[in-house]
């Protein structure tokens, strides 16, 4: 009986766990977050104080998604890339050599719809 009843129970239980397992990685990474972190990026932007060069955000799509890079200030600064939900995709460019930090060295190359965003004119 006591078998039967671990069949019974463990049997289900297993499905439901196989079925659990098979996630595709659009279930797992959000592909449009709430909001559009470029706000976000401005209003950060315009607590600190002004760079020169003038800081920038420009919107490119890369890698089928929607991507704001940051410019502005000392040229040996990283520049960063961030995706709409706000996290760092990598510095696309600056640092001792302006290549970044190698995460997305294709980004110059495969990143379309250059679009400025906002410019400091303070």
């Amino acid at each position: 009986m006591t078998r039967l009843r671990l069949y019974l129970v463990g049997w289900p239980l297993l499905l439901l766990g196989a079925a659990a397992c098979s996630v595709t990685a659009d279930e797992v990474l959000p592909q449009n977050c709430a909001g559009n972190f470029s706000l976000t990026l401005i209003e950060q932007l315009k607590q600190k104080p002004k760079q020169t060069p003038a800081a920038e955000i420009t919107q490119y799509t890369y890698q089928g998604r929607t991507v704001y890079l940051v410019t502005g200030g000392d040229p040996s600064n990283y520049s960063y890339l961030f995706d709409n939900c706000g996290n760092v995709v990598c510095a696309a460019a600056g640092g001792t050599n302006n290549t970044g930090d190698g995460r997305c060295a294709d980004f110059a190359a495969t990143a379309t719809n250059r679009t400025l965003i906002w410019r400091d004119q303070r």
